[in-house]
């Protein structure tokens, strides 16, 4: 338990250092190839646990549409504008180098475009009887992985509140992950989906989904006293309180997905990269789903 808070603890605060240094700076580079090394490196791990089970999966394939789909979002895309999110201040959006306006509005159309070259690549396979599953491995490690992390830096890329709403995402995730592991071990008694994840309890998620709630509410409330841009999106504290429980749910559901995934597989850890955790799946696991989930509320939060 020691071992795990210890590593637990220094990557958090690593993953604050860069996103801190990029909110000083007012640039997002340090997440961009953070998550273009990290999301690299995870479609790696799932490229083993799918060839644990003769599955087929184009292992380069998705970490070429990786690097293109995050370049484009961090050199191309305008940051985004749904729901209470055109209210915000757009500032100066710095970009790399000259595109036409019309081709900066295309991110939620990387799955469509992914779905098409993973598609087209599908075909020219000769293992005729595998060509359905190898683009539906394809495509689903590309949204599971690829888009999510890109939506997350698509958030970040927003100039007035972006770097908030990462650290929202950040403290409900980790936070709620800190809070079902702690109290599932003092008083979970009733396991959750043992044939998933044998020592995840209810009483955990739910004391996790407080948590959650607890850390929403907390980072939209100094965030709110330092005066910040969040306010447009939150004008009361206790709104990051219920977006950051939904939050706590996505984070939980995303565990349990790599959870489902590694007992497919018949492994125990996607990898050894980190004591205690294992690979990149096992440490990013409470970070998938969360940001499209965050852009899907944002769109429809009533302003």
């Amino acid at each position: 338990m020691g071992t795990r808070f210890f590593y637990g603890f220094t990557m958090v605060f690593a993953l604050v250092g860069i996103l801190a240094v990029d909110h000083f700076a007012g640039e997002t580079y340090g997440l961009f190839f953070l998550c273009a090394v990290v999301v690299s490196v995870g479609i790696i791990e799932m490229d083993r646990l799918l060839k644990f089970r003769g599955l087929p999966f184009d292992r380069n394939l998705l970490i070429l549409l990786n690097l293109a789909s995050l370049a484009y979002v961090q050199f191309v895309a305008a940051p985004p504008a749904l729901g209470v999110l055109d209210l915000l201040d757009s500032g100066q959006v710095r970009y790399f180098f000259h595109v036409p306006a019309q081709y900066r509005g295309l991110t939620l159309l990387l799955p469509l475009m992914a779905l098409l070259v993973c598609c087209l690549v599908g075909l020219r396979a000769r293992d005729v009887g595998q060509i359905s599953a190898r683009i539906l491995n394809n495509v689903a490690v590309y949204v599971y992985l690829v888009f999510s992390v890109a939506c997350i830096l698509w958030l970040r890329r927003v100039p007035s509140a972006g770097a908030w709403l990462l650290y929202f995402l950040l403290a409900a995730s980790r936070m709620g992950d800190v809070g079902a592991y702690l109290m599932g071990r003092a008083l979970g008694r009733h396991k959750l989906i043992p044939h998933l994840s044998p020592g995840k309890t209810i009483e955990g998620a739910l004391f996790g989904l407080l948590f959650s709630a607890a850390a929403g509410a907390g980072i939209v409330y100094w965030a709110q006293e330092a005066g910040t841009a969040l306010r447009p999106l939150f004008s009361q504290w206790w709104y990051g309180g219920i977006v950051g429980a939904f939050t706590g749910v996505m984070a939980q559901s995303g565990d349990l997905v790599k959870s489902a995934l590694k007992r497919a597989a018949g492994v125990k850890d996607s990898g050894n990269l980190v004591p205690a955790f294992g690979g990149v799946l096992d440490i990013i696991d409470n970070f998938m789903l969360t940001g499209p989930l965050l852009l899907v509320i944002l769109a429809l939060w009533p302003a």
